[in-house]
């Protein structure tokens, strides 16, 4: 009697491959019972029951297939893997995105996240038993984990699986959690957090909140319905919320699987990767068949504050760049354009969006997007075409300071010091190297980390980074003086050109160009210069640059920029599109015929 009281009857179902169990069960009849009432349903392509001893050995005493088990799952290969010195460290965001990658095909087959999972005790331990997955996972945790706390290996191994019980033990436990589940449905992210902090330890938050999402999630049965259903709890001007929602949503967005989902059509890479950055940047065009799922993820990360959601995306990014998938369907010339379009995207004012992975990434791309006579191009020559596409000093040297120090780029060190040498000589202006707004002080400082990243020689770093710190802090590029020639001129008629500015007025603001900035960013995003409250106009509208004593204006919006300039005729701008500014006139962003009140932004240059 004693022995039969220790064994356990497991049903377990598949569908589309995917085992779960149903239920456990003391008794025998019982557990064949449910087996077979599952079956009458015609919803599982495999019914079985299994005996199980408190040693965890099974043995199948029931099973029906209509379409046989499902494929094999094995790990990921990853590199590196966050340390967790208790059970409640296996909750924290960086432990759930290693647990993620490691096991990234299990996940994607569930349609789960490891917030979701390590909440769940039946999950848990039929994952236990998978041989494919289970040993090698702890193994190649042990193997990258052992290091740092001081012991071999196997024992590190035997940590991490009494971590795993223990894991189970609380999954049982999960009932007295209950309460913490209800204050997110009743006063959200805001009022959870308030709840743990007032009633629970600080090293028990993540797992409250992980499993009160869990909960919330659980109905979900799809990528874009989870990912909707996160969403709901967004508060735009509520940044503990943002951080607790960003990294849940990284969390679903790292996969390959969800993304694919979430664009909802099967476009080329370059518009799936071009989608992918569109939403990094909040500006997703909904003229194209995008999910209005994505469409959301991209409102929201328009907003700021997803920090992890970004780094996330820049990794699918990443690796679409890194395939050997062509960009495109149509041939070797439309795969040059799209990747011209994908460096144009990706570029900011100091490098590529998402630093040395994503500088790698490019420049392989473009080494055989940009081939000539079916040759890949050379390393040097792919270097100088991707810099030659980037706007200014400070994004040329911050490309080829990424580029150094990622694994690609350290193989060609010799090469890109050289070239670095000759940009850093080429700097006239310490205003040359700092973003709008940014102290000089702070730009030298973050070059100099960067050279030491890069692995530039010593001297030379200390050399560089005093050349910077010699220029003048103020914002004015100090000409190259011409050779001196003798030439007689009237006096009177020698005049100094006078110096050209544009006054742009909107809703009390005022702006100088280029005293004030060199470029005016005018959109919904609350980090514009000129912030527009309008639902037509896009996160970054449209743009005015001074290039060369002319300022341009371009638009890069979905619904386009009327322009109204003194004595022309009034014309729109549409996405891509630039003009000059003249004289005087309006930008008008809006539309009367949706009910809107355009905003109107006055403009004039003078002398």
């Amino acid at each position: 009697m004693l022995q039969r009281r220790e064994v356990k009857f497991e049903v377990v179902v598949e569908a589309d491959g995917k085992p779960s169990i149903d239920g456990v069960f003391a008794d025998e009849k019982d557990a064949v019972e449910r087996a077979r009432y599952l079956l009458t349903l015609a919803k599982y392509s495999v019914v079985r029951v299994s005996r199980v001893n408190q040693a965890g050995r099974e043995e199948t005493i029931f099973e029906k297939k209509y379409m046989g088990g499902g494929k094999v799952t094995t790990i990921s290969a990853i590199d590196e893997a966050a340390f967790c010195t208790d059970v409640l460290d296996v909750f924290g965001f960086e432990s759930r995105m290693t647990l993620l990658r490691l096991f990234r095909r299990y996940w994607d087959e569930q349609i789960v996240i490891p917030a979701e999972q390590l909440h769940r005790y039946y999950p848990l331990r039929y994952f236990e038993r998978e041989q494919t997955l289970f040993n090698p996972g702890l193994s190649r945790l042990a193997a990258l984990q052992a290091p740092k706390a001081g012991v071999n290996p196997f024992q590190r191994q035997d940590e991490l699986a009494r971590m795993f019980n223990k894991l189970k033990e609380m999954a049982q436990e999960g009932d007295v959690l209950a309460p913490f589940d209800k204050v997110l449905g009743s006063s959200g992210v805001a009022g959870l957090l308030a709840e743990a902090a007032a009633k629970r330890p600080p090293e028990e938050r993540d797992r409250l909140v992980t499993h009160a999402f869990s909960v919330v999630l659980e109905p979900a049965r799809d990528w874009q319905e989870k990912v909707q259903t996160l969403l709901r709890f967004h508060e735009e001007d509520a940044p503990p919320t943002i951080a607790v929602v960003d990294e849940l949503l990284a969390e679903m967005l790292d996969g390959r699987e969800p993304i694919r989902a979430l664009i909802g059509y099967a476009p080329d890479l370059s518009s799936a990767l071009q989608a992918l950055l569109a939403t990094v940047r909040g500006d997703l065009d909904d003229r194209l068949p995008n999910t209005d799922v994505l469409l959301t993820v991209s409102n929201v990360m328009g907003g700021g504050g997803y920090e992890r959601t970004r780094a996330a995306l820049l990794n699918r990014v990443q690796g679409g760049l890194e395939g050997t998938h062509p960009l495109t369907r149509t041939g070797q010339a439309a795969d040059y354009r799209a990747c011209q379009a994908l460096v144009d995207q990706l570029a900011g004012f100091d490098g590529f969006m998402g630093g040395p992975p994503i500088a790698a990434a490019i420049t392989m791309r473009a080494k055989t997007a940009f081939r000539e006579r079916d040759h890949d191009l050379p390393f040097e020559e792919t270097v100088q075409r991707l810099s030659a596409r980037l706007g200014g000093a400070a994004a040329r040297i911050g490309y080829m300071l990424d580029l150094a120090t990622s694994p690609y780029g350290r193989r060609r060190i010799s090469y890109l010091v050289e070239r670095l040498t000759e940009q850093f000589n080429r700097v006239r202006s310490a205003a040359e190297l700092a973003a709008p707004g940014t102290p000089v002080d702070a730009i030298r400082s973050g070059l100099g980390r960067k050279l030491r990243n890069a692995g530039i020689p010593r001297a030379l770093a200390d050399a560089l980074v005093a050349k910077v710190a010699s220029i003048p802090d103020h914002e004015r590029v100090v000409p190259t003086v011409p050779p001196v020639t003798e030439t007689t001129v009237e006096i009177r008629a020698a005049r100094i050109p006078p110096r050209r500015r544009l006054m742009v007025s909107v809703n009390g603001q005022r702006f100088v160009m280029p005293k004030d900035t060199t470029e005016l960013v005018i959109g919904r995003a609350v980090d514009s210069h000129v912030v527009l409250d309008v639902a037509s106009a896009s996160r970054r509208h449209a743009v005015i640059q001074y290039q060369k004593g002319e300022f341009i204006l371009s638009d890069s919006s979905r619904n386009g920029t009327r322009l109204l300039e003194d004595k022309s005729e009034p014309r729109t701008l549409e996405k891509g599109r630039s003009a000059p500014l003249r004289t005087r006139g309006e930008i008008v962003i809006g539309s009367p015929s949706a009910g809107e009140t355009p905003v109107r932004i006055a403009w004039e240059v003078v002398n």
